[in-house]
């Protein structure tokens, strides 16, 4: 497998572990000192939330409170120097929320491009830090569940 495949592989593998409720496995995707960050763009560049280490990802990521999440990864482009490459990763995340009250369930949609340094160990390409760099967001209702 090419190094760019691997990366690419990588961002899928993110993606499946929120979409499967798996925050181990969201955090093995990441370097054990690795950092995760979400940035608003939207509200100027502010930083919404920064998480270091496999622990600390592992833990955010399983206090997300959503029925369920689809992320829809899109291209990406990387540039690799030997062990260590930069990256950006688009991808549509949306979140679905079904309230307990019979009201109508609602799609947050995320228009993200990850931001990424990628560092290859000897498991295998992981994140060293990834950027959460939210362009909009859009809410909508959702018609059948």
């Amino acid at each position: 497998m090419s190094d760019r495949d691997a990366l690419a592989d990588l961002a899928a593998d993110y993606a499946r572990c929120v979409d499967r409720g798996d925050p181990e496995g969201v955090a093995a995707c990441f370097a054990p000192d690795g950092v995760l960050r979400r940035v608003d763009l939207a509200a100027g560049g502010k930083l919404l939330s920064e998480r270091t280490g496999r622990e600390e990802i592992a833990k955010a990521i399983s206090r997300m409170t959503y029925n369920a999440t689809f992320h829809f990864v899109g291209q990406q482009q990387a540039e690799i120097d030997g062990d260590t490459a930069t990256g950006e990763t688009y991808c549509l995340a949306h979140h679905l929320t079904v309230p307990d009250d019979g009201s109508p369930a609602t799609d947050f949609i995320m228009f993200i491009r990850y931001q990424d340094q990628f560092v290859r160990l000897d498991e295998g390409w992981r994140f060293a830090a990834r950027e959460l760099h939210i362009d909009w967001t859009e809410n909508r209702l959702v018609e059948s569940v």
